[in-house]
């Protein structure tokens, strides 16, 4: 077994940071670009993990060029709004295609964090905060990167599993 990375092809590197509303894609197939949009920056809160990285949303949104939907907020999500660290960008399996600003549907997503995997019984907000209800939207509490975001995108899109 292969531990090279190959769920996301490589596009354009950059070493500029995202900033909100930036909107990015992702290639997990040649010529088939899925676009992400950059929530919030330079996360601060209880959760250590988090802090300085950044909210992303992934979009269930295909296209077969880089150019951004027209009301991309409508779409579905790929998987649920994560954390994600600057790798990405600086390895160029995300590409900045634009910016849009943040939407109030964006701003209003019910989403949330988990941070024991077998209970799932507890949940948390971006800050580390503790919630009181169930979000619709789970990740587990932890930073993610380009890997876990190509692993996601290939496990909904083409019915892979984690290795």
């Amino acid at each position: 077994m292969s531990n090279e990375f190959t769920e996301l092809i490589v596009m354009k590197k950059s070493r500029k940071k995202p900033v909100v509303g930036d909107v990015f894609v992702i290639q997990p197939k040649e010529n088939h670009y899925y676009f992400g949009k950059v929530i919030e920056t330079n996360i601060q809160g209880k959760n250590l993990n988090f802090q300085g990285m950044n909210l992303i949303y992934m979009y269930n949104c295909l296209s077969h060029d880089k150019e951004i939907p027209d009301n991309l907020d409508e779409c579905e999500f790929l998987f649920s709004p994560t954390v994600v660290n600057f790798q990405g960008w600086l390895k160029g399996y995300f590409e900045t295609v634009g910016n849009q600003s943040v939407t109030v549907k964006e701003l209003n997503v019910d989403y949330g964090f988990f941070d024991d995997f077998e209970t799932q019984d507890k949940f948390y907000n971006l800050e580390g905060e503790r919630i009181s209800h169930k979000p619709k939207f789970l990740d587990f509490v932890g930073l993610s990167s380009y890997g876990y975001v190509g692993r996601q995108a290939h496990r909904v899109l083409f019915g892979k599993e984690y290795q």
